[in-house]
């Protein structure tokens, strides 16, 4: 009867619990299928925002979104030491559990019990990984939602790539996050250098990231580098002696040195761009030579100016150095970066006036051009010298930086073709370009900055191809055939060293440079300095004035831009000896019309320069003739006449006669009248 009875319980209590065995199963199931691993969350453990050179040089580091630093690292990239010492201390059967450690927790569970309070949690790496993801009140609750987690994990990460993420988010005091970062701040170099003594103090640093902090409780974080090296000689990872040198090592901060002179510009640049940051084509070496030359230079200029710089690869683009401005730090001009800033051109965009009728067969080089005075709408366009020089070659009109013959050119070929071509080499115009600066766009009445500037003259050296400005090493290229091979050849050549001298401010030999093109340009009441150009192998373009817009009179391209750019390509490591060969003779088509060819040039011609008189009678008459039209005359600065050419009654004495044509054109003779003997 009794074991009937029992028999009878038994069946009941087997039953009960097979059904209940069902049911979990069925709810684990159930559970596994509605709630899958919050995968998305994983991914949205962003790194800081890291901007580095060409060479892996930080350039500039900001925290990340979430208020952390962070950097992610492979496992390859950290040291091995590393990657035991943290197994050793936080989880030693991390590779022969499913996720969750059952004899851990089972040990967990009987000393909180024996001792009426939590000290031991029992949490693998996996455990914590998603709790990090995931974070909740330590409650027994929680722990079963992370055990939970960390079976699913286990399912779709192999074990490397767990340990790999939990040493990338693992907290290593205050707002660190992760191995690497936290090699860079306390000991100033990456994971991968780590000893075995700093290896075990970062590993035993996520036990409790502030009280262990070695910059704050070093004493601290030695007693837990000490239980670290333990547990690694007690799993098999190290040796005695290993272990006692590695106790002995003293801790030594350092962190990493971040920035390099001069660069925010650059750095600000990239990360606008690119907000997740990355590694630029900045050449730390030219970034260097660019910044030291502009600190040079800028000691030689009015006080307050300020200077950008632009070097531009030509062959792929890549964007070298960039410096915005001559001081950084600079509480208010340092924050604008005059490579962005939009500013007049002057002269500088005259090369593709020219271009654009270099290649609709309009003019060559040695076309002529008149530089007379015209009137346009009112507007009266003068030189730089006040001079209008008459007939002059398109070479020579270029050369001189002419504005009239420019204009001419400009007017001759149509505007819309002349944008065009600015537009195709790399300028970015507003579309209604046409309408705000009118022909005025031939002398730099409309505004660029000097990024694209000088990525249009590299246009000119890849000899009419443009290239899209690459400040990434991973930005495809984009290009487009902007201008004929013959035509970009022609525009090299007159503006090379070939016919001129570069001015290079006295601070080297004219020579010094070797092969190069540029041309300079000033704006209106000299607010802006230029000059720009290229060697075949890098553009280069230098701007100087005030990014509030003041002028200064020694704001003009040859004597403020010019000896900084001359100086930059004469630095070795930007230099080219090799000058490309003469420019052949573009053929002409359809020749342009010579708007201006009937006005004559201002000469005079009587009395002729150096003639010598005699005064028979005490004095001598002298009749002044010109060619052109001249409109007022001086004799030796003093006004004489303004309605023809003057007779003059002259005394002995030496004479200057000057006459002045409508445009301010002037020509002048020096004369002698002698008594009689």
């Amino acid at each position: 009867m009794k074991r009937r009875f029992f028999w009878r319980w038994f069946r009941r209590v087997s039953l009960g619990s097979i059904a209940l065995m069902v049911l979990a199963l069925v709810a684990f199931a159930f559970c596994w299928a509605r709630y899958p691993f919050p995968v998305e969350r994983l991914e949205r453990w962003g790194e800081s925002p890291l901007v580095t050179d060409r060479a892996g040089g930080v350039l500039i580091e900001r925290v990340g979104a979430s208020g952390q630093w962070r950097r992610a690292v492979a496992l390859e990239e950290m040291s091995p030491f590393l990657l035991d010492a943290t197994i050793a201390v936080e989880d030693a059967r991390f590779y022969t559990h499913g996720g969750v450690d059952t004899r851990a927790a089972g040990r967990a569970l009987w000393q909180n019990t024996t001792n009426g309070e939590v000290i031991s949690g029992a949490s693998t790496l996996t455990m914590q990984v998603c709790r990090m993801v995931d974070d909740r009140p330590r409650t027994l609750q929680a722990k079963a939602i992370e055990s939970f987690r960390a079976l699913q994990l286990e399912q779709l990460y192999s074990k490397d790539e767990i340990l790999a993420l939990y040493l990338n988010m693992a907290p290593y005091g205050g707002n660190v996050r992760g191995v690497e970062q936290a090699s860079l701040t306390y000991f100033g170099k990456p994971a991968s250098r780590l000893s075995l003594g700093e290896a075990a103090l970062l590993a035993g640093l996520p036990q409790s990231p502030e009280r262990l902090r070695p910059d704050r409780h070093p004493e601290s974080a030695k007693r837990r580098r000490a239980t670290v090296l333990e547990r690694m000689q007690s799993a098999g990872f190290i040796t005695a002696s290993q272990r006692e040198a590695a106790e002995g090592e003293p801790v030594v901060l350092r962190s990493a040195a971040h920035r390099m002179a001069n660069a925010t510009h650059v750095a600000w640049m990239a990360l606008a761009r690119r907000p997740g940051g990355g590694q630029t084509t900045i050449d730390p070496d030219l970034q260097r030579i660019a910044s030291d030359a502009v600190a040079h230079h800028a000691t030689g200029l009015p006080p307050g100016t300020d200077i950008a710089v632009v070097v531009i690869d030509i062959e792929t683009g890549e964007l070298c150095a960039l410096v915005g401005s001559a001081d950084a730090t600079d509480v208010v001009d340092g924050q604008v970066n005059g490579a962005l800033a939009l500013r007049s051109p002057g002269s500088a965009l005259k090369p593709f006036i020219y271009a654009a009728a270099m290649d609709a067969g309009r003019i060559n080089r040695d076309s002529l051009l008149d530089d007379v005075r015209i009137r346009r709408d009112g507007w009266e366009p003068g030189n730089f010298d006040r001079q209008f020089h008459g007939e002059v070659t398109a070479a020579a009109a270029l050369q001189q930086s002419l504005n009239v013959p420019a204009i001419l050119v400009a007017e001759g070929v149509g505007l819309a073709r002349c944008v065009g071509v600015m537009q195709a080499v790399g300028l970015d115009l507003p579309s209604d370009a046409i309408q705000r600066g009118g022909l005025s766009l031939a002398v730099g009445g409309i505004e660029v900055s000097l990024l694209d500037l000088t990525n249009s003259y590299a246009t000119l050296g890849r000899g009419g191809l443009r290239r899209n400005v690459r400040l990434f090493r991973d930005e495809p290229v984009v290009e487009s055939v902007a201008l004929a091979s013959d035509t970009t050849a022609s525009i090299n050549d007159v503006l090379s060293n070939r016919h001129r001298r570069p001015n290079t401010g006295g601070d080297m030999p004219d020579a010094s440079a070797g092969w190069l093109m540029w041309k300079t340009g000033t704006s209106a009441a000299r607010r802006d300095a230029l000059a720009v150009g290229h060697n075949g192998r890098y553009a280069v373009g230098v701007w100087v004035g005030r990014f509030a817009g003041g002028g200064a009179y020694a704001y003009t391209g040859r004597v403020s831009a010019e000896p900084l750019l001359a100086a930059l390509f004469s630095h070795p490591a930007l230099r080219v000896d090799d000058a490309p060969p003469p420019a052949e003779r573009l053929a002409v088509s359809r020749p342009l019309r010579r708007v201006a060819a009937s006005a004559q040039s201002l000469r005079i011609t009587m009395p002729s320069d150096g003639a010598a008189f005699v005064a028979w009678d005490g004095a001598v008459t002298v009749t002044a003739q010109a060619t052109g039209e001249p409109t007022s005359w001086f004799l030796n600065g003093e006004l004489v006449a303004t309605d023809g050419p003057p007779r003059l009654s002259l005394p002995p004495d030496r004479y200057e006669l000057t006459c002045v044509g409508p445009g301010l054109e002037r020509h002048t003779v020096r004369f002698q009248v002698s008594g009689a003997p």
